[in-house]
Order: structure tokens, then sequence, then C-alpha cells
């Protein structure tokens, strides 16, 4: 055996960085095991709020996929020129919600309730946090903004406002509908009237302009938006088709 050959053995992956909203975090750890042992490529991940994640993409400008909690980040992204709207695939479909400990124990029934001064109540920031910006679109559909907004914890994640409440931290949230299937034990939606919530947002992924490996990075979004990634979305809860 050559040492040329020897050597091409020994190679480890090639490893991508990928900048990941946090709502993808059970989906996008699990897969990364499937994606290295099918694909042949390691993924590492820095995950936090959409907003935050695109920043530190720009400003360190490296990284390989841009994947974040909802399409409008992307959009941003696509506008700022960090990612090749080319490469762009949608992976599944969320809808903002109200959601509160299991049982209800505090009665909450609308979103007037979260201003009571017996509820504690949480949302994940606007400004970086793509479910916190739903939050706050619904929150104002509602005409409840200014009563809550007072009162509202705020978190720098998806999954930090999810766990406030499956940490009983909090009585409620404005995050995901899918949080109810991360924490089946501990979380339960309070259903909101259709025209406070008419829109879904996607889970969208892309390929950065700053990858050194394009085209694993593409192959990884399609295997994410495939058969096999599709099964996985759906094992935690996300809904794959709108």
């Amino acid at each position: 055996m050559t040492a040329l050959l020897l050597l091409a053995l020994a190679s480890p992956p090639p490893e991508l960085l990928v900048f990941a909203g946090a709502a993808s975090k059970p989906v996008l750890d699990e897969a990364a095991v499937a994606v290295q042992k099918e694909l042949g490529v390691k993924l590492v991940f820095s995950y936090g709020g959409s907003g935050t994640v695109l920043s530190q993409m720009e400003l360190a400008r490296q990284g390989d996929l841009y994947i974040p909690g909802s399409h409008d980040w992307l959009e941003r992204a696509i506008q700022r020129q960090l990612v090749d709207p080319k490469t762009r695939v949608d992976f599944a479909f969320l809808r903002p919600a109200l959601l509160v400990l299991k049982g209800n124990p505090k009665n909450i029934g609308t979103l007037a309730d979260l201003a009571r001064e017996d509820i504690r109540a949480a949302l994940a920031d606007p400004r970086t946090v793509c479910v916190g910006e739903y939050g706050e679109k619904v929150l104002k559909r509602a005409g409840q903004w200014e009563k809550v907004m007072p009162k509202l914890g705020r978190a720098h994640s998806c999954e930090a406002v999810a766990n406030l409440l499956a940490t009983k931290t909090v009585d409620a949230v404005l995050g995901w509908d899918v949080f109810v299937h991360w924490f089946p034990a501990e979380v339960e939606e309070v259903p909101l009237p259709k025209d406070l919530t008419p829109e879904q947002a996607t889970v969208p992924g892309a390929v950065s302009v700053f990858s050194t490996h394009p085209k694993e990075a593409l192959d990884v979004l399609r295997w994410l938006a495939g058969p096999k990634g599709k099964a996985i979305w759906r094992q935690y809860g996300y809904r794959t088709e709108p």
C-alpha cells in the first residue's frame, strides 16, 4: 500500500461549519450522525438566535451553511449577500403558538391573560430570534403588545424560550407549535383565533458565500430535505408539508 493511499485513508472527513437557529437543534444534532455516515461529512454547529448567528457568520467571514429558524432571516441573509440564493432549500413548516404548562394550571385562555399579575410569561428577543418576531406580530394583531410587553421575560433563542416553559421557570411563552412535541409531558398549546396566526414560517437553509466546501454543503441541504432528512424532522414534530 503506497504512502499516498495510506494518507488518503487517514484523511479526516470534510468539516462543515453550520450557523443555525436553535429551533432546529434537535433535528440537526441527530441528522449530523447520519450525514457523517452516509455523506462522509462532519457537521459542526453554532446555535443561537437566527439573527445572532447570521451576524457571527458575517463577522467571522466563515461558515458553510446557514439554517435559520424561519425564512424571514434567510431572506435577510440573501439581501446581505451572505448566502447563495440558488441553493435555498425549505425543510419544514412552523406556526406561532401560545404555550402553557401541561394542564394549564393558571387557566390561561387568551393573550390578554399574559398581562395578569400572577402570570410569568416569556418571549424570545424579537430583534434577533425569529419566533420572538412572530410573537410580537401576534400580540400586536391582538392589540395586546403594549399591555403584555412590559411583563415578558426575554430569551436569546428558540431553544431557550422553550426550556423556560419546560422547566416551569415561566407559566407561558409565545413560541412555535413544535415545542409541544419537544416536551409533550410538560407543555400544551392554548388555541388562538386563526386571524392572529395567519402565516406560517418555513425552516430553510442555504450555502454560505464563505463556504470552502460548497458542493458538500449543498449535498447536506439536499439530504436534510430528502426522505431520510424529512423523516427526522417529522420525528421531532415538525410538519414537512404546508
